[in-house]
């Protein structure tokens, strides 16, 4: 029971950042019909921003990056990635998806990760990086770690969850009640007659891109001091993110949220729990989500076909 509590939390608070970044991958799916492939790097550097801001490329400790520091490294690293986002998405994929041409937007959006992964390898040489605490989670309970239902738990992790959710809300809020959710729901529902009401689609899907980019650059930020971080976790993130959005299909960004939380549960459950008599062990919860986005992609690409070619028969 102990274990199964302990499982359930640390994977609510990894899966809170997945589902961050699936709310992110659904709005522009359902604006742009694409799928963003480079958010999970965008969203690695966002955290590598902040933490050459914070301490430079050397290494880190809990004590040597102040509050003041900590929070301008923050706000640099939230900044660089909305404005990437949207740079990238307006310079490099739009003119792709103006033309309709599937093969262009998805070449651009898998270079802009190999371009964001490659800029971040020429200042983080090093496997993976300690991302500083500026909160002293630490000195809750035993090493912040506190006892619940027999099972020791990171404190940490239930501030990730909080942050999630409220983000999430926030998003969802957004969305349903400001001018700019109003227009994005516009935008999503007719595109063409959302521009011959007046409503600046262009600029609105840049913003949702960059916005997007924000929110879980922000939710990566203050998750990334529970592990360490290296260059490759932003996109493992992001295939993670891309399994909650297919499962719910694309269908709404809360939704998204929901299935991330789920992703989480499931990738802590493999990783520590012994399922039937079968123990598959840390070494698969990175490798199972990736072969299972393939699988979906696979199966769906087929039953699309299958339906196609039923309706014409």
């Amino acid at each position: 029971m102990s274990l199964t509590l302990q499982v359930l939390v640390s994977g609510l608070a990894a899966g809170a950042v997945y589902g961050l970044v699936a709310i992110a991958l659904i709005l522009v799916y359902r604006l742009t019909g694409i799928v963003y492939f480079a958010f999970g790097d965008l969203v690695g550097l966002a955290v590598f921003t902040a933490l050459l801001v914070a301490a430079g490329t050397g290494p880190v400790t809990q004590t040597n990056v102040g509050a003041a520091r900590f929070l301008l490294a923050v706000a640099v690293g939230v900044a660089v990635c909305v404005g990437t986002s949207a740079g990238a998405y307006w310079l490099a994929v739009h003119p792709h998806v103006a033309r309709g041409s599937v093969v262009g937007w998805v070449a651009a959006t898998v270079a802009i990760a190999y371009a964001v992964r490659t800029s971040i390898d020429v200042f983080f040489t090093r496997p993976s990086y300690v991302f500083p605490d500026p909160i002293p989670f630490r000195e809750i309970g035993r090493g912040g770690f506190v006892g619940v239902g027999g099972a020791s738990i990171q404190v940490r992790a239930f501030f990730v969850i909080a942050v999630g959710v409220a983000l999430a809300l926030l998003a969802t809020l957004v969305l349903q009640r400001s001018k700019l959710g109003r227009g994005l729901r516009a935008i999503e529902s007719d595109i063409e007659g959302a521009a011959f009401s007046g409503i600046p689609v262009n600029r609105l899907i840049v913003a949702a891109f960059g916005l997007t980019g924000g929110l879980a650059a922000v939710a990566a930020v203050v998750a990334a001091p529970s592990a360490s971080f290296g260059v490759d976790t932003g996109s493992l993130l992001g295939v993670k993110a891309l399994l909650a959005a297919l499962v719910v299909g694309f269908s709404s960004p809360l939704a998204g949220f929901v299935a991330g939380l789920g992703v989480g549960v499931v990738e802590a459950a493999i990783a520590n729990l012994h399922v039937a008599g079968l123990e598959l062990g840390p070494a698969y919860h990175e490798v199972l989500p990736i072969a299972f986005v393939l699988v979906f992609v696979a199966v769906r690409a087929l039953a699309t076909e299958r339906g196609a070619a039923l309706r014409e028969t």
